[in-house]
């Protein structure tokens, strides 16, 4: 009995304590969880539209508004609501599930954002998809793994990785319409500034990108805040 109450007060800490820095609600963790992995139903024709209609279908929830894929790495019905804490403890089907769902940042409007925030749980077993983001801190990985496809009703939209990093201090990349004097062109170089791996990507101040958070649980930092973010750029 002891026992079974020791975990339940560890698991009420650690959801006790997730709203992310500037209002915006950090993703928290746990350490033994039950997944029901979404599957994406693929459809026969190349038609966005029908793809994103049929996600809707099969999970029930209109808040579908597109998904995210990494060849051979992840593929993620991402949802959106009118804030950054609902989908935090509610997984696709709305179900109150402590995994979550890879959501899109409510601020964000996915058809004219320059910079598209999107967040998704992570754990320390490796066992929910965005954890393997941290394989981009390697630079082989990185260099061959650089394609990310977003695909919304309207379009598919292909990103270039440019930024890998683990971040504990600095939020500002959270940040979609000043960036404490720096203009947007510079607000990108300095993000691309962090990264962990090399990279020769052009970064200009119209250049749309987007970033993908989870969290990290590197043991080399010593912090209790760390984030994985990989950060990608659209190519035509």
């Amino acid at each position: 009995m002891k026992k079974k109450s020791l975990y339940i007060i560890i698991i009420v800490l650690l959801l006790g304590t997730g709203l992310f820095t500037y209002n915006i609600n950090k993703p928290q963790e746990i350490k033994k969880i039950n997944i029901s992995k979404p599957k994406i139903v693929e459809t026969k024709k190349d038609n966005t539209v029908e793809e994103i209609n049929n996600l809707k279908k099969q999970y029930q929830n209109d808040d579908v508004i597109a998904y995210i894929e990494i060849p051979n790495i992840l593929k993620e019905p991402i949802v959106q609501t009118t804030n950054n804490s609902y989908y935090l403890h509610h997984d696709i089907y709305k179900q109150d599930n402590i995994i979550g769902a890879t959501f899109l940042d409510y601020r964000n409007n996915i058809d004219n954002s320059k910079k598209i925030l999107i967040y998704s749980h992570s754990d320390p077993e490796g066992t929910l998809p965005f954890v393997k983001l941290s394989n981009y801190n390697n630079q082989d990985f990185f260099e061959n793994n650089r394609i990310i496809y977003l695909i919304d009703s309207k379009e598919k939209r292909t990103y270039e990785v440019f930024s890998s990093y683990i971040e504990t201090a600095d939020f500002d990349y959270v940040n979609l319409e000043s960036y404490n004097g720096l203009t947007y062109q510079e607000h990108l170089e300095k993000l691309k500034s962090k990264s962990l791996v090399i990279c020769d990507s052009e970064l200009t101040e119209d250049t749309e990108i987007i970033i993908l958070q989870t969290c990290s649980f590197n043991s080399t930092i010593n912090s209790a805040t760390k984030y994985q973010l990989v950060m990608a750029k659209r190519i035509k």
